[in-house]
Parts: structure tokens; C-alpha cells; sequence
């Protein structure tokens, strides 16, 4: 365990690449009533019914804390995805599932390479059994570089032009691989329907590199049809930034809309900043303070294979140009994006347009390499003969960031705590006489960190049919506590005036914003569980509906297949993806309280 370190290139990707843009004006605050809708305060705890108080009382504050000072101890080194500190971290959970008598949902093993040299055994042989352990291949990319050439022609002048990664663009390009394409401006790269704005219309991008604006037309200007509307104004310029680990599962992505009409690559130029503030970023290395580490490593890069088979939409690379690359991109249009951004503002109107004569040729290099790693996967077999075959999902990823030099990112907070509630629960199922009608699965995941890889893994090869799977529930950094100041600093994300009060009943230390989709009734399951719990619960249903996820952690696997879901999350905090986030700084009482709400909530859909 050492001290602080988070790369400045990482910030500046996750900006970059975030589900939402940050916001320039602020939607209207909520009316009391929604307050009171979305707010749940229990003046007095109701006793657990007595067939769910085995499992209930056996979740304690102590045991919490026991499980997770290993998972968070410098021997596990992080536990990365594909290391040594993550196998470690999930044969301890795989040991515990099969002392609690779990039953195992991972790999049947395989058979021995000798036995079909060996004839036939004399006695019969043992029925195998699953693992506890979902093992696949992850492609590991490193030494990464890419070169965007960008030829022009005018006239009878062809004029070639080279860019790199890390210089004038930054791209999530994981290779290697080289394509050639032409380009089209799509604007702001935006179809709506409602207010009669499509930048697509007549114009043919399947196979293209389409050039865009982030956000949309009207930032500043309260006439905008994108400010006027209030579902399109959050939409495209929302209130709360998005959270610091989404990847695209949270709210409304434009890029991934884009990306599912075949589009080769996606440019984007950020609507308003400067070219310096993009130049300012990658050059370096920057003074660095003597309370952080100076780590020089690269960071590799996983990726399922095969993945981009099954879900082409999600890997057209979205890549932020300059100004300055946008501009030689368009030269031979004539225009510079600057003025069309302008033009696209004061007119009211689309400004799309193919940009004949120019081609993009994108290249990277790389090293590749394939390793191996495991989910951990163990189930409670329901109580009823028919709605066994039904599953209901607890989940948390297991990984961390890692090791760098002799800095370990112990990953206390994250995501040891939300380890540790599946553990909670799976040792409450397995303590608690009677059973749900449906199964329950504890899953443990890898390579949250690395793009949610090992619980999009699952979705495609899962342990029970998706279309039996009746809900998925998520928990990612559950220990830490709200205080008063992050408490106000996350009402003013959501755009709740603090000094309202409704607000100023809620208790901070008892605070748990809970996420969860839209259609499937959850808000009633979380509420009728709380009465037990007694947190201070904040309701925040998806307006996505059931398939788009809030916030980029495990559930929004499970949105994208329609499997309703809930995440739980607690206080965000300085320590986030820092080697500083130790198991000293968790509450016990908090991971305790989470995972009785969501031992509880589970239990009730598992069994209605």
C-alpha cells in the first residue's frame, strides 16, 4: 500500500469518453412531492419475519470486515484482471461457496488427455462436477500506438497528412488492425424525430468515418429546441456529469446510437475548449507532487474475442480529434468546423455533407497476447420444482486496478466491499432453512475495470438462459459512508436543493442512493425491504427503461438483454482509484446494512 496516483491521461480519457458530456445549464429542481416520491425514511425498523432471520442475522459488521481485510491486503496485489492476486482472491471466494455448500455454476472439467490412450478404467469413474469457476480467454493489447494518415484531394493536388495517438487525437483503439475509409460530416451527429432535426437524412455513412460535434446545437441558448424540451435538454446536456467510471452503460450514448448504423469510426470534436486544452493534457510528463508516486508503466488493454461478432454497435472506435485535425479533415470542403458549428447553430438547420476527395487510413500497432481468467459463479437451487429453472443474479466485481512498481492499488472501497456483500449473501442463503421458489446465483466478476469483460462474458455464455434470469442485482463500493459534504455535492449532481426539508431529514451516514430500471416494479421491492434495513434510501429509477443501465458498472451487462436490474452504491470519494482506497477507511456497519437491503430485496424476487 502506498500513496496517491491517478494518471492525468486516464482522467482526460474518462472525460473524453464518458457517457454524457458535462452539463452547461442546469434542468429545473425536482417539485417537493418528487422529493418525497423518490426519498425512503424508516422512523422505525419492523423484525424480520422469522423465515428470513437465520439468513439476516448471519450478515455482521465484523465478518464484513474480516472477509474483506484479505481481499484488500497487499498479498493479493490489487487483484488485476489475469494475476496472480486475482486468482488468489477468487479461489478464497471459490472456498468459501463450497464451505458454505453452495452449489458450483462454473467450467464441467475437462477430461483427462490420457484416458482415451488408456482403455477402459477397471471401476467406474466419478460423476463430474462444475467448477466454481467460469475460466475464458481475455486478448491482451500492448505497446499500442496508432497513425491516423488523412489524404485530401483538390483539384488535381493530393495532399497526405499524418496524426498520432497521444499528439492530436485520443483514441480507444486496441489492435492491431488497419482500415481505409472515407469521411462524411454528420454535424452534430443527432436524429430527433420529435423536433424535425435529422443530420443523417440522405446522407449514406455505413462504412464511413463520420466526423461529429459532441453534445448538441444550443449549448448557450435558451430558445435551442435542445433546451426548450426538457426530456432532450437532459438528454443531451444533463444535469449530473456523468459518474467517474461510466463507459457507455449509463444514460443516453450518442456515439453507440451512431456506432449501430454501421459506421466505420466515429471523430469527435468536443463543442466548446480549446485545441490547448486537448495538448495540455497528453504532453508530459507533468510535475508531480511529492505525495503521489511517479509511475511511467503503460496500461494494457483487454478485450473478449470474438466480441465484436456479437455486438459490432459496441467497437466502431469513438476517437477526440483537435480542431486542428478536424480542420484538415474538411480542408478540401472548403470549411473549417468552427464555422460549421456556427453555421448549424444560427440557421437552425443540419449542415451534413459527404466530403468527397477525402480518406482516412487508420493504423495501430500492437503487442498481442492471451491470457487467462475466471469468474467465480455458485448458486442456492430453488425451493419450487417448476420456477427453479429461474434465476435471480447477486453481483460485484472482483478486480482492482492492480500493481504498479511497488504501488498497490489495494481496491478496499472498490470493489472489495461489493465482493464481500456477494459473500455476505451467499452465506445467508446457504444459513437460511428455507429457500426461495427461484435459484439465486452469486457471481463475482472480472475485468469490471477493463470494460465490464467478465460479466459481459456471462450475458453471452450464462450459467441459467438470460430469458430466465428475472433480475440482476449489482453492488460496487459499498463501505463508504455520505458525510455532509459529499452528501451536498451529490444533490447538487442530481439537482436537489440541499436546504430543502425533505432533504435535510436524511441522515448522512445512512444514506444509499439505489439505481434501477424502469417497468419491473423494483421501487416497491427496495421499499417493503427497507422496512427492515432502515436506510435512508434515494429511488433513482431509469428513464432509459429496462435496457439502459446508470452508470458504468456490472448491471449494465444486464440492461442491453432486458434483464431488469439494481445497483447500489455508496459515497464517491478522493480515495477512488487510488492506492489510498484501504480497508482502515470502510465501514463495516455500511456493508453490513447494504447487503441485508439487498439480501432481502433478492429474497423477494427470488420467491414471489
Amino acid at each position: 500500500m502506498k500513496k496517491r496516483f491517478f494518471p492525468v491521461l486516464l482522467i482526460f480519457c474518462l472525460a473524453l469518453m464518458s457517457a454524457g458530456p458535462t452539463p452547461a445549464q442546469q434542468t429545473q429542481p425536482p417539485k417537493p412531492e418528487e422529493i418525497q416520491k423518490n426519498l425512503v425514511r424508516v422512523e422505525k425498523t419492523e423484525a424480520v419475519p422469522e423465515r428470513l432471520r437465520p439468513g439476516f442475522e448471519s450478515i455482521t459488521d465484523k465478518d464484513s470486515l474480516a472477509m474483506l481485510t484479505y481481499l484488500a491486503s497487499d498479498l493479493l496485489e490489487g487483484r488485476e484482471t489475469a494475476t496472480r492476486g486475482f486468482q488468489l482472491a477468487a479461489e478464497y471466494a471459490a472456498s468459501l461457496f463450497s464451505l458454505w455448500k453452495l452449489k458450483p455454476a462454473g467450467d464441467m472439467p475437462q477430461a483427462g488427455f490420457m484416458g482415451g490412450f488408456m482403455g477402459r478404467p477397471s471401476t467406474p469413474a466419478p460423476a463430474r462436477e462444475r467448477s466454481y469457476l467460469q475460466e475464458f480467454a481475455l486478448r491482451e493489447i500492448s505497446e499500442a500506438a496508432t497513425k491516423i494518415n488523412v489524404e485530401v484531394k483538390i483539384g488535381g493536388l493530393t495532399k497526405t497528412r499524418t496524426f498520432e495517438s497521444g499528439v492530436d487525437f485520443v483514441a480507444p483503439l486496441s489492435g492491431p488492425e488497419s482500415f481505409s475509409a472515407p469521411v462524411v460530416f454528420a454535424g452534430y451527429g443527432i436524429s430527433e424525430k420529435k423536433i424535425g432535426w435529422d443530420e443523417f437524412k440522405n446522407l449514406n455513412v455505413k462504412g464511413k468515418i463520420v466526423l461529429i460535434l459532441s453534445e448538441a446545437p444550443g449549448k448557450d441558448n435558451p430558445e435551442s429546441p435542445f433546451q426548450k424540451d426538457k426530456e432532450l435538454k437532459e438528454k443531451y446536456f444533463p444535469a449530473a456529469p456523468a459518474m467517474p467510471f461510466a463507459r457507455g452503460g449509463g444514460r443516453f450514448n450518442k456515439t453507440q446510437e451512431i456506432a449501430k448504423l454501421g459506421v466505420a469510426a466515429i471523430l469527435q470534436v468536443q463543442n466548446t475548449g480549446k485545441d490547448s486544452d486537448l495538448f495540455n493534457s497528453l504532453a508530459g510528463p507533468r510535475p508531480v507532487s511529492d505525495e503521489r508516486p511517479i509511475i511511467r508503466e503503460p496500461r494494457r488493454r483487454l478485450s473478449i474475442p470474438g466480441a465484436a461478432e456479437r455486438m459490432p454497435w459496441e467497437f466502431s472506435p469513438v476517437i477526440n480529434i483537435s480542431r486542428e485535425m478536424a480542420n484538415a479533415i474538411l480542408e478540401a470542403s472548403g470549411e473549417k468546423i468552427d464555422d460549421l458549428k456556427k453555421r448549424i447553430e444560427t440557421s437552425g438547420k443540419p449542415a451534413s455533407m459527404e466530403l468527397p476527395g477525402t480518406r482516412l487510413d487508420i493504423v495501430t500497432s500492437a503487442k498481442v497476447e492471451l491470457v487467462r481468467c475466471r469468474n467465480v459463479l455458485a448458486y442456492v437451487e430453488g425451493s419450487d420444482p417448476n420456477l427453479k429453472n429461474e434465476v435471480v443474479i447477486i453481483g460485484a466485481h472482483l478486480d482492482h486496478l492492480g500493481k504498479r512498481g511497488d504501488y498497490i492499488f489495494n481496491g478496499a472501497d472498490d470493489n472489495g466491499s461489493g465482493s464481500v456483500g456477494v459473500m455476505n449473501l451467499a452465506r445467508a442463503y446457504a444459513l437460511n432453512p428455507e429457500k426461495p421458489k427461484r435459484s439465486v446465483l452469486f457471481a463475482l466478476w472480472t475485468g469490471e475495470e477493463e470494460g465490464l469483460l467478465g460479466s459481459r462474458f456471462y450475458v453471452m455464455n450464462p450459467a441459467f438462459p438470460i430469458d430466465k434470469t428475472v433480475a440482476y442485482f449489482n453492488m460496487d463500493m459499498i463501505s463508504r459512508p455520505y458525510d455532509e459534504s459529499t452528501l451536498s455535492r451529490m444533490a447538487r449532481m442530481m439537482n436537489i436543493p440541499v436546504e430543502h426539508e425533505l432533504f435535510k431529514t436524511i441522515k448522512p451516514a445512512n444514506f444509499l442512493p439505489v439505481s434501477f430500471s424502469a417497468g419491473a416494479g423494483l421501487a416497491d421491492v427496495l421499499r417493503a425491504a427497507d422496512q427492515y434495513v432502515g436506510l435512508d434510501l434515494f429511488l433513482r429509477e431509469s428513464e432509459g427503461g429496462m435496457d439502459r443501465g446508470m452508470g458504468g458498472s456490472d448491471h449494465a451487462s444486464f440492461a442491453p438483454v432486458k434483464v431488469p436490474w439494481i445497483f447500489a452504491i455508496t459515497s464517491m470519494h478522493q480515495d477512488y482509484h487510488q492506492t489510498s482506497d484501504s480497508v482502515e477507511k470502510v465501514s463495516g456497519e455500511m456493508m453490513a446494512k447494504v447487503s441485508r437491503l439487498a439480501y432481502l430485496t433478492t429474497f423477494h424476487l427470488a420467491d414471489k
